[in-house]
């Protein structure tokens, strides 16, 4: 079981101490003066943007699992995405939310495992793979910026963006050869289950080997689910397209409020190639939640065309409303989801995830 308890202290301390540093290095007078001329409605329209974002991903849930042929309601599919958000939040990488995302579509649709596992991970490929598609002008962009007297000074940016893209093109490379050869995908994660059981302590054993029987069905259902998706799914599967784009427009606009709140014009090509490029650095695997990590390549890359003295602010601003809220929102709807499953929603009462049959759809 991962614990979040620990991963909630050390994402939060880690981007509060980052938040701290930032703030201290680039506040002055100037800064001051800025914020007296603070144009709040600005903010308040980002606030509902990231609103407007929960609902376009949670839309984007409802039509996959129509491809395959479940139905659920949007607000139930946004008690999913919010639920998912704070988990992802609060470990490497955002990994954390997608098992829970999974049982609670077996819980709340009765949509089993391997379908569900399929949903979720077509919606990070649908996410991976539209900005790697903007990833190519984005570099265009950054490049030509770079390369005049303005840019010098941040290459530094480039190892992490290098590590960054690294970490989406295996993850996707991996994904794909699952599809396309579940064989292989089989004997590799029953290879890897039978290793965790022989290092596990003997509690975690029957847990363990329960899934290495279950594994098999998993990714059956799993390659079935995609298969699905490119066929009889196809109308559905080109509506969450669309919402992915929509979602990725929406949440790339947040920072654009931010700085018309702060009376700031930036660039706005450069602006979205920034955030493209923050994008795939917020994926290596570093810290949880990506805290630390986030704020020092927001600073970086926002500094190219925001005035030195509100980049802080800025960073800080957009940080609170695509991170802090996404904690505020996602913890309100992990209450209503443990009101609903009990206390243990998220697992087994010794505190383990729970390991769902796929042929029991009760």
């Amino acid at each position: 079981m991962v614990d979040y308890k620990k991963f909630f202290i050390i994402s939060l301390a880690i981007s509060l101490i980052s938040a701290v540093a930032i703030i201290f290095l680039t506040t002055d007078a100037d800064t001051i003066e800025s914020l007296k001329q603070i144009r709040l409605e600005y903010i308040v329209a980002a606030l509902l943007l990231q609103v407007l974002s929960y609902v376009l991903t949670a839309r984007k849930t409802k039509f996959l699992l129509r491809s395959l042929g479940y139905q659920i309601r949007t607000r139930h599919a946004l008690e999913n995405v919010l639920t998912g958000i704070l988990l992802a939040s609060l470990t490497p990488s955002s990994v954390g939310g997608e098992p829970v995302r999974i049982l609670l579509l077996r819980k709340n649709s009765k949509v089993p495992v391997g379908k569900a596992t399929a949903v979720i991970f077509m919606e990070r490929f649908l996410d991976a793979f539209f900005i790697f598609l903007c990833l190519i002008p984005s570099m265009f962009v950054l490049r030509s910026f770079l390369a005049s007297e303005e840019g010098k000074g941040i290459w530094g940016i480039d190892t992490l963006l290098m590590i960054g893209i690294a970490v989406l093109f295996v993850l996707l490379a991996v994904l794909i050869y699952a599809i396309i050869r579940p064989e292989f995908a089989k004997k590799l994660c029953r290879k890897i289950l039978i290793f965790a059981e022989k290092k596990a302590p003997a509690k975690y054993k029957p847990k363990i080997n329960k899934w290495i029987v279950v594994s098999e069905n998993e990714i059956d259902l799993f390659q079935s689910s995609f298969k699905r998706f490119v066929s009889v799914g196809k109308l559905n599967l080109i509506v969450a397209v669309v919402y992915t784009v929509l979602y990725w427009a929406v949440h790339f606009s947040v920072l654009w409020l931010i700085l018309l709140g702060l009376n700031v014009h930036p660039d706005l090509q450069l602006m979205f190639a920034t955030q493209i490029v923050l994008s795939i650095i917020m994926v290596i695997p570093a810290t949880p939640g990506a805290s630390g990590i986030t704020e020092i390549a927001a600073y970086t890359l926002y500094s190219l065309f925001i005035p030195s003295s509100l980049v802080g602010v800025t960073v800080i601003a957009w940080r609170a409303i695509t991170y802090y809220v996404n904690i505020a929102a996602g913890s309100l709807a992990s209450l209503k989801v443990i009101r609903k499953y009990g206390i243990n929603a998220f697992g087994s009462s010794n505190g383990e995830m729970e390991i769902l049959d796929p042929n029991n759809n009760t």
